[in-house]
């Protein structure tokens, strides 16, 4: 089991249509909410307008509790709800909602498979002990505890921590341990029960761990280096059924971009016909001198460039169109819609003053 007790310090704010939001938590770190490719996610969110529609999130059930206020959620062509302070909802992503009323909200978020509940703890001045009050499959568990007024000293693991008005303090476990802490205190706390797993290759890409370089790497980089040309795809049978991951993908880019292999092979190119030049090199020579600089560059020197820059192990990262998790699949159909020549493009007269269209 681990835990996070998070400050104000540790929100990340911004403005949405409505409002703003705070963002207590979201799981895993490295997601993001404007990528929709969390797990699960707590919020505060102010809504400033007296009519506004919230944005969809159909791979997300919902649950939003009233900090101040009182609003009115209307789901199109659902139902509807109205909510006083501390009352709460429990909808679908991908409904159409709009709220009427100006609030302060909680939100809990969880990726379509996973569940997510909120309930209120009051705490007293004499510790009471707590679990789970909610039962799933599901392998991971985390509770939140979000005091929303008043402050709450919680006790779990032989230690103890306080939380005041603001805070957050999440508890993660692991599949097997089973939540249990004490709470003694004065005011309200925000639960929330989490479950869920890693859902891994469904919201994110896979995590490979970095490995040692070995000469299988090496030999994955003259492959690579070698298929960098621009009709490549058309003339190589493998590359039709194989698919680069984005960790790879952003490595060869990185390489590429700067022209790095291109301008090492000129080099060494106009080096090697500038010895054989003045050393006045027969032709049977000089071609066989600049075959050899050839073979060296594919096998040796590109091969090494890339190997600088790679993620290891390679093999792990080329994967069979046929085999890739939803989240790969997902990636690389974005891939081949995406028009880089058109891109670079746009970007270059993007601020030209040239009219392209509204």
């Amino acid at each position: 089991m681990k835990y996070s007790l998070l400050k104000e310090e540790n929100y990340t704010q911004s403005q949405w249509t409505g409002g703003k939001t705070k963002e207590l938590y979201i799981f895993p770190a490295t997601s993001s909410y404007l990528e929709r490719n969390f797990i699960w996610r707590l919020s505060s969110a102010t809504i400033e307008k007296e009519e506004t529609t919230f944005s969809k999130l159909p791979d997300y059930e919902r649950v939003l509790m009233v900090l101040e206020g009182e609003v009115v959620l209307s789901y199109t062509g659902e139902r509807v709800a109205r909510l006083k302070e501390l009352e709460q909802d429990r909808f679908d992503g991908q409904w159409v909602t709009k709220s009427f009323g100006k609030i302060t909200d909680f939100n809990l978020m969880v990726r379509k498979g996973c569940e997510g509940y909120l309930d209120i703890i009051n705490p007293q001045e004499h510790s009471k002990k707590y679990t789970a009050t909610e039962k799933s499959s599901l392998a991971k568990t985390a509770h939140g505890l979000y005091c929303k007024e008043g402050y709450a000293v919680v006790t779990f693991n032989g230690e103890s921590h306080m939380i005041n008005p603001g805070q957050l303090l999440v508890l993660e476990y692991e599949e097997g341990e089973i939540p249990e802490y004490a709470i003694m205190g004065e005011g309200n706390i925000i639960r929330a029960q989490i479950f869920y797993d890693d859902m891994t290759g469904e919201v994110g890409p896979e995590i490979i761990p970095q490995e040692k370089a070995t000469f299988d790497d090496f030999k994955k980089c003259i492959y690579l280096a070698n298929v960098q040309f621009r009709w490549a795809k058309y003339m190589l049978k493998s590359l039709k059924t194989t698919w680069f991951d984005e960790a790879l993908t952003d490595a060869i880019h990185k390489v590429e971009k700067v022209y790095l292999t291109t301008g090492v092979f000129l080099l060494g190119l106009v080096g090697t016909a500038l010895l054989l030049v003045l050393n006045d090199a027969e032709v049977v020579v000089s071609v066989g001198a600049i075959a050899a600089w050839i073979l060296v560059d594919c096998l040796l020197i590109s091969p090494a460039i890339y190997m600088a820059f790679v993620p290891k192990p390679v093999a792990k990262h080329i994967k069979d169109i046929n085999n890739l998790t939803p989240y790969e699949e997902k990636v690389r159909e974005e891939q081949l819609k995406a028009n880089p020549e058109l891109e670079k493009m746009m970007k270059k007269y993007k601020n030209s003053g040239r009219n392209l269209g509204e």
